[in-house]
């Protein structure tokens, strides 16, 4: 008897279908994401680094971007790992 080879399970083929589509889609995703909570807060991910840092203007280095909210009471209330929440009445945002 030959032995027979099993294919893999439904749930194995799924979750190798899963890590292929995340990896492509993440290659061609930019690394820097920008969630908006009206005008109040902002939720920055794929930060590298703080440029500029006063109550009416905060600039951040996304890599090849760089983030600039303009606006009044302007406050980074987090940055680690990447990430940064800036809060404050922010009256624009502009990717440099």
């Amino acid at each position: 008897m030959s032995p027979h080879k099993q294919s893999p399970s439904p749930a194995a083929r799924l979750h190798s279908l899963e890590e292929q589509v995340t990896g492509s889609a993440s290659a061609l995703l930019p690394a820097l994401r920008v969630e908006l909570l009206e005008n109040r807060q902002a939720v920055v991910d794929g930060c590298r680094g703080i440029l500029e840092y006063s109550d009416r203007c905060i600039r951040l280095s996304g890599g090849k971007l760089i983030l600039r909210f303009t606006g009044s009471g302007l406050e980074l209330r987090a940055f680690r790992e990447g990430s940064a929440i800036v809060s404050g009445r922010i009256a624009s945002v502009e990717m440099l």
